[in-house]
């Protein structure tokens, strides 16, 4: 009986549940996102090669605005290229968010667009990197607070010691801890 009442309670709060997206609060969380990728540059050994990126995204930001906030977003990543050799890079900088849906919504859909300076060490020597990325996805929240994301997100690197840009699309899962203002 006591595990009944447990899941009924589980999903009136669900059910019920208002995302914290009102101006003053603050949120915490990230995403991983894994690609695979085609890199073209005349600067490589080779002028066109596949690699495979697995990506950490952890971020905070505050709500200027019902439904919009700024933040920084930083970035972990590993990318192994087909060759064997591996580059591993870290990245830092703004983001901000919009979410189209009222905040009284269990399910929101939301855009994001950010831009990370980094910097990338691998089998070639180290490089400096300018990232801007662009996503569309949608959160779905379990109570107030806490939210499961899913999103597309396209990103544009440009190595500074390279030619060309790189351009990958990646599919990222995410979690955002929404913190209440009292």
């Amino acid at each position: 009986m006591k595990y009944i009442t447990l899941i009924a309670f589980s999903l009136v709060s669900f059910i019920t549940t208002k995302a914290q997206l009102t101006k003053g609060n603050w949120m915490l969380g990230g995403n991983v996102s894994f690609a695979s990728t085609n890199y073209n540059s005349a600067n490589y050994a080779t002028t066109s090669y596949t690699a495979s990126v697995l990506d950490i995204s952890p971020n905070v930001a505050y709500f200027i605005a019902n439904n919009f906030n700024i933040g920084v977003k930083t970035s972990f990543n590993k990318l192994t290229v087909n060759s064997g050799s591996s580059y591993t890079s870290f990245r830092l900088g703004p983001s901000s968010r919009y979410y189209f849906l009222d905040n009284e919504k269990r399910i929101n859909l939301l855009a994001e667009v950010g831009y990370r300076f980094g910097l990338e060490k691998g089998s070639s020597g180290q490089s400096s990197t300018n990232t801007y990325s662009g996503g569309l996805g949608c959160v779905a929240f379990f109570n107030s607070s806490v939210g499961i994301e899913f999103m597309v997100n396209y990103i544009s690197d440009k190595f500074n010691d390279y030619t060309g840009r790189n351009n990958t699309i990646q599919l990222a899962l995410g979690l955002q801890v929404h913190l209440i203002k009292n």
